[in-house]
């Protein structure tokens, strides 16, 4: 099937929305699964890091076999529908250990798609690398808007947060047979396996920019899912709203923040990269810092709105100046290294963060990811002194 560019970004963009599905469909329900397997604070999120913890197990291997083969059409075919066939079990989910094992395999699924939907995204537009990430980030952020709102009101309607789970199988295998038909794979024949995959890993790690990169992404990485983990018990514990509110207010932080991506990606094209990183995460420490004082409902929403128009949009333009200071033969592979440690810090994050919260209160406990936002920033501000040596170096 032939399509144009845009055609194919907006595609692909979908597929991320679909890919994002998955990572939002218990976030709204997390009182609800609380409130009947009688969890604290760190079981609840463990929920969400058994996903993370999915999701950076072969993260790495699977994005070097895309480049090495060059089928990453069919990786993240195997991605979509992996990630969404787990949702269909949780009606039949007794107990709280089968409800992680099942959020783990679903995050296996995922761990496949990012590498190979970027790198294959990045070829569509080379030359408005800033926009073409915003567009990607910003379908990303179309499946977390309507999701929580969606799954939210699922689970009252249908009595069932299982029942409104298994709703959420169907985007996975369409979207998965569209990409199929749509897209090519582009078979390569390279060196040895173990010869090639030894030196694109070292290759890539002897990239210093590319190490301070993965810091701030991992941080970032932090900061967005513990957040997310918490911000619906603050929404139920201290304002009292119930499932179909939450799932409404979740909606409308990831609205604010597929405009801000698609805003702040086109305007980055005209400006350096790293710059509105470090701005943008400058602002997101900032936010964070000031959670612990808001006492009423109003002040909570209004940093609310300014961590979605920050934290969130931010992913464009590090996808952006990943793409951009890597080759096409290691392109995805350098994805899958950044999504790898993102997830990997993305595990540990709401567990962590729940601990804390348990010992000192829940938005008490967001002042622990500013402190991680903090150094994302020092991480860009690192980034960007390296890439303008590299200019003048003229590299």
């Amino acid at each position: 099937m032939k399509l144009g560019t845009q055609a194919r970004l907006l595609i692909l963009s979908g597929s991320h929305a679909v890919n994002s599905v998955y990572n939002r469909i218990l976030t709204p329900m997390l009182p609800l699964i609380v409130a009947e397997f009688g969890l604290n604070y760190a079981q609840a999120g463990l929920i969400v890091s058994a996903y993370a913890a999915g999701n950076s197990l072969f993260q790495y291997p699977i994005s070097f076999a895309a480049d090495y083969t060059g089928r990453r059409r069919t990786v993240l075919v195997l991605s979509l529908i992996i990630n969404a066939l787990p949702v269909f079990f949780f009606q039949w989910t007794a107990s709280y250990s089968v409800l992680l094992f099942l959020v783990f395999i679903s995050g296996i699924g995922s761990s496949a798609y990012h590498p190979s939907a970027v790198a294959m995204t990045a070829e569509e537009m080379p030359s408005r690398r800033g926009f073409v990430m915003g567009i990607f980030k910003a379908g990303g952020d179309f499946g977390s808007v309507f999701t929580p709102a969606l799954a939210g009101w699922l689970a009252v309607y249908l009595l069932s947060w299982r029942t409104a789970a298994q709703i959420f199988v169907l985007p996975g295998i369409l979207w998965a047979v569209l990409i199929w038909f749509v897209f090519q794979d582009n078979p390569t024949k390279r060196g040895p396996i173990r010869q090639e995959a030894k030196a694109t890993l070292w290759g890539l790690l002897g990239n210093r920019a590319l190490v301070f990169m993965l810091v701030l992404s991992s941080c970032r990485v932090m900061v967005g899912r513990g957040t997310m983990a918490f911000i619906p018990l603050i929404l139920a514990e201290s304002y009292g709203y119930e499932t179909t509110g939450i799932g409404w207010i979740l909606t409308s932080y990831y609205l604010f923040g597929t405009g801000s991506s698609i805003v702040l990606g086109k305007i980055s094209d005209r400006f350096k990269y790293t710059s509105f990183i470090v701005g943008m995460l400058a602002a997101t420490t900032l936010v964070l810092a000031l959670m612990p004082l808001a006492s009423a409902a109003w002040s909570f929403f209004a940093l609310l709105i300014g961590l979605a128009a920050n934290l969130g949009p931010s992913q464009g333009p590090v996808l952006a100046v990943m793409t951009e200071m890597i080759d096409d033969k290691s392109r995805a592979s350098s994805v899958g290294l950044l999504y790898t440690s993102n997830e990997v810090a993305g595990t540990f994050s709401p567990f962590i963060g729940g601990l804390i919260a348990q010992n000192v209160g829940l938005q008490q406990s967001f002042l622990f990811y500013a402190v991680i936002s903090a150094v994302a920033t020092a991480a860009g501000v690192a980034v960007y002194r390296i890439r303008e040596r590299q200019i003048l170096a003229g590299g």
